[in-house]
């Protein structure tokens, strides 16, 4: 029988959405027979939970970031036997009754979840016999939780070794993980030279060419990362704001020195092409994000993390060589600073990011997905 493969995510932030819509246009480029659709959770749960609990969350991210340290450093402490899980699922289960009666209504014959939420769900459904599809989980950071592991789940696909042992520790099967990368579109595979890309985007082809861009939810303080940039010289300052037009706004406002040229954007379908023709990013560690530069070899001055996993994210990315930090403007002006007086380190940081680069993992993850015999539960 031809696959039907069920793409499950959250939209709760960009990254989990993005890492299923790269999964399935994976599978649509490589020829695969059958289907691949993707579900968002959170769409089929009641509206309290996707519009005021929604931006609740972001709230709390935004304005009280300490509390969710706590909160998210608590649940890393959890087993899926612990009460606090067994009760999270519960309540998961219980406000996704409609995306189980999806599941149910239109069985697939392969599973892979983007968010933990599908993810222990489904895990639940697989081993209590109500599910016979396999249940492969994407873990979509360099840094891993206890939430993510749930007996019942067929296999892990992690960023790296580290976390794939990481997991292994918190009583996933060993033999049952492995190391991937995070998916990214398969745009980013291709090779498209700096000088191209800027041709088509209309920069100037010999500036140092900076690329910004603010966090999932409007997280991330993009105006005064650019204000920042724009007092640091002759750059040329690559902003974008996406769906947040009174950021973009904000950005048309600045009051810019000579120097530096700036060129805004919202919403883009062409980041791929924007890190193409960029030398060096500065944004927020994002899981998919910082794939997607890894990906094409772009150097990276990390801003502020949410507590929890960003934070992961930024000690893997500064560790491998592809980041520096760069959580205040002091930071981010030293930190630009050392780059432009040795412009040999940026091109260290851009080899390095290359090497943790994982271009093709949501092929490699397609693959080995529906290798996954639906009865070696």
């Amino acid at each position: 029988m031809a696959p039907r493969l069920l793409i499950a995510t959250v939209s709760a932030g960009a990254g989990h959405d993005r890492a299923a819509n790269a999964l399935k246009r994976a599978f649509e480029l490589g020829g695969y027979p059958g289907e691949a659709r993707t579900v968002d959770m959170l769409q089929r749960c009641p509206w309290l939970v996707r519009g005021p609990g929604l931006r609740a969350y972001y709230s709390l991210l935004k304005r009280f970031p300490f509390a969710w340290r706590l909160i998210y450093a608590r649940a890393n402490k959890g087993t899926a036997g612990g009460r606090g899980r067994r009760l999270m699922a519960l309540v998961d289960r219980t406000l996704g009754r409609r995306f189980l009666r999806d599941v149910r209504d239109n069985p697939p014959s392969h599973v892979i979840c983007t968010h933990w939420a599908p993810a222990e769900t489904l895990a639940w459904m697989r081993r209590t016999g109500r599910l016979a599809a396999p249940v492969a989980v994407v873990v979509t950071d360099y840094d891993d939780h206890s939430v993510w592991v749930n007996p019942g789940t067929d296999h892990y696909f992690v960023a790296s070794e580290h976390i794939r042992r990481r997991l292994a520790d918190r009583g996933a099967p060993p033999d049952r993980i492995t190391a991937p990368g995070i998916p990214i579109d398969p745009g980013f595979a291709a090779d498209l030279p700096q000088e191209s890309a800027r041709r088509e985007l209309g920069l100037d082809a010999d500036r140092l060419t900076v690329l910004a861009m603010g966090g999932g939810g409007g997280l991330g303080p993009l105006r005064n990362t650019v204000e920042t940039l724009a007092g640091c010289g002759d750059l040329q300052i690559l902003a974008v704001a996406g769906h947040n037009e009174r950021v973009r706004k904000q950005l048309d406002e600045i009051d810019l020195p000579p120097a530096a040229r700036l060129v805004t954007y919202g919403y883009v379908d062409f980041i791929d092409k924007l890190m193409a023709a960029a030398d060096l990013a500065v944004m927020k560690p994002g899981g998919l994000t910082s794939s997607e530069c890894l990906a094409v070899g772009l150097p990276m001055l990390l801003t502020k993390p949410i507590p929890g996993q960003e934070e992961g994210n930024l000690d893997f990315l500064v560790e491998c060589g592809a980041a520096l930090p760069a959580r205040d403007p002091d930071e981010l002006r030293d930190a630009l600073g050392q780059l432009l007086a040795d412009r040999a380190r940026l091109d260290r940081m851009s080899a390095a990011a290359r090497d943790a680069g994982r271009p093709d993992a949501a092929r490699d993850i397609i693959d080995a997905t529906l290798r996954i015999r639906p009865d070696r539960h």
